[in-house]
């Protein structure tokens, strides 16, 4: 049975883990499957992005190094809450604050097997900086495994709060894989070996 992973951090904790060979091996394939640019190049609209903004599609980046899941996900904030303006009234600003809440806590985002007694040790997230042109949704999050060999696959159901997803990228580095997969359906398993 799926079973989601909650998370465990005290309000003291930090929220940004140090760098891991998981978070190294999720930079390399970004980089080779050309989900990242270089954070230089400018897109069509003046702004900085860290990786391509497309809508409707989703990209997944996950890591296995030992007892660590590393999950990041990227999203044009257009999916997240069906705008990526400033909110104009009380309603749009109540959908940006719940999607924030949602992404900041990393509750209910993804499922794993009961077995690989996996719980969240650590979330990176910065609201995204709505306005005039596009705005993205990034976070990253790193879940302690207890027993990483039960870790087979994923389901990401962050994707079910998601609105108008074409096409989920999901790149995976693991124990004896890198591989892209690409996903037209948001309940979709993702194997992990």
């Amino acid at each position: 049975m799926p079973r989601a992973i909650a998370p465990t951090r005290s309000p003291a904790a930090p929220a940004i883990a140090a760098p891991t060979i998981a978070a190294l091996a999720i930079a390399v394939v970004a980089t080779v499957t050309g989900a990242t640019v270089q954070a230089d190049e400018m897109h069509d609209h003046g702004k900085h992005h860290h990786g391509k903004h497309v809508h409707g599609e989703v990209t997944l980046n996950v890591a296995i190094d030992g007892g660590t899941l590393t999950v990041e996900i990227e999203t044009p904030a257009a999916q997240v809450l069906g705008f990526e303006k400033s909110p104009r009234d009380d309603a749009e600003r109540a959908a940006v604050a719940a999607a924030d809440a949602g992404f900041r806590s990393g509750r209910g985002m993804f499922g794993v097997p009961t077995a690989a007694g996996c719980r969240l040790a650590g979330t990176d997230f910065t609201p995204p900086k709505l306005g005039s042109g596009h705005a993205d949704y990034r976070a990253r999050y790193r879940f302690a495994c207890s027993n990483p060999a039960a870790l087979v696959w994923l389901e990401p159901w962050v994707l079910r709060r998601l609105k108008d997803v074409e096409k989920v990228e999901a790149n995976i580095v693991g124990p004896g894989v890198q591989r892209q997969e690409i996903l037209r359906e948001p309940d979709r398993r993702i194997p992990l070996r």
